[in-house]
């Protein structure tokens, strides 16, 4: 990743986006991010950034209130704001009360591990966002690299699952329609919070801001979650699909 401040070392605004060569998934290197705690600092880091604001890029859960700002530099930088609809609550884990607990398995028929990279295309095929080559590969890769859980029944199949995001958030999550209502998704949450907390992370996650279902979830889990602004995700300069 690189990273890039309005100021040093008092930054009140940083942006990181993935580094431009070989080594990088390819599917990082047009993701940005921004997070600040000054309109002021992220209005002086706009105009100071290297970013080429006119090349494809995919700002990543941005927070609502600095929609404004963000709208005056693009218009500054000749650059179209896109029209978006998708948006997001962020939650964090409450950092008074994380306290790591061994999960309990109720059910021995299934056992919980993380995911395997093998499992990318199942994730990627439920996943609503899924489906093609480049989301299989970024499943792939964050399976490959960060924690997930799953639980598997007795044969060894996935039945429920949760992964990590390669920006540090937790992730996609499903459980198989036939396996719904045993509480496999609250036990995945529960073991991938576990592995953050041994870890040291604080543990958070985007909520789809019609989604109350999974809320009421994430309710259940026994941790305090608080919320931390809406946010969305943008297509800069995306590409017209010709069909």
């Amino acid at each position: 990743m690189t990273f890039e401040v309005d100021r040093w070392p008092d930054y009140t605004a940083v942006l990181w986006t993935g580094n431009n060569d070989a080594s990088a998934p390819s599917f990082a290197k047009k993701a940005l991010f921004l997070h600040w705690t000054s309109e002021n600092g992220l209005r002086q880091l706009l105009k100071l950034t290297s970013m080429k604001w006119t090349s494809p890029l995919l700002l990543i859960a941005f927070p609502l209130s600095g929609l404004s700002i963000l709208k005056e530099h693009l218009e500054l930088q000749g650059v179209p704001f896109p029209e978006f609809s998708f948006c997001d609550t962020a939650y964090y884990l409450h950092k008074t009360c994380p306290t790591v607990e061994k999960v309990k398995m109720t059910d021995n028929k299934v056992s919980i591990t993380p995911l395997k990279p093998e499992h990318s295309q199942l994730v990627s095929r439920t996943w609503k966002f899924g489906g093609t080559s480049e989301v299989e590969e970024r499943i792939h890769y964050q399976i490959s690299t960060f924690p997930s859980a799953c639980v598997y029944d007795q044969d060894g199949n996935p039945v429920s699952w949760i992964m990590f995001n390669y920006y540090g958030s937790q992730g996609a999550g499903y459980t198989l329609p036939e396996h719904r209502g045993k509480g496999y998704f609250q036990l995945a949450s529960k073991y991938l919070i576990s592995i953050c907390l041994q870890k040291g992370y604080l543990p958070f996650l985007f909520i789809e801001h019609d989604n109350e279902h999974s809320r009421v979830v994430h309710r259940k889990l026994g941790y305090s979650w608080v919320e931390a602004g809406r946010c969305a995700y943008i297509h800069l300069n995306r590409k017209k699909s010709s069909g």
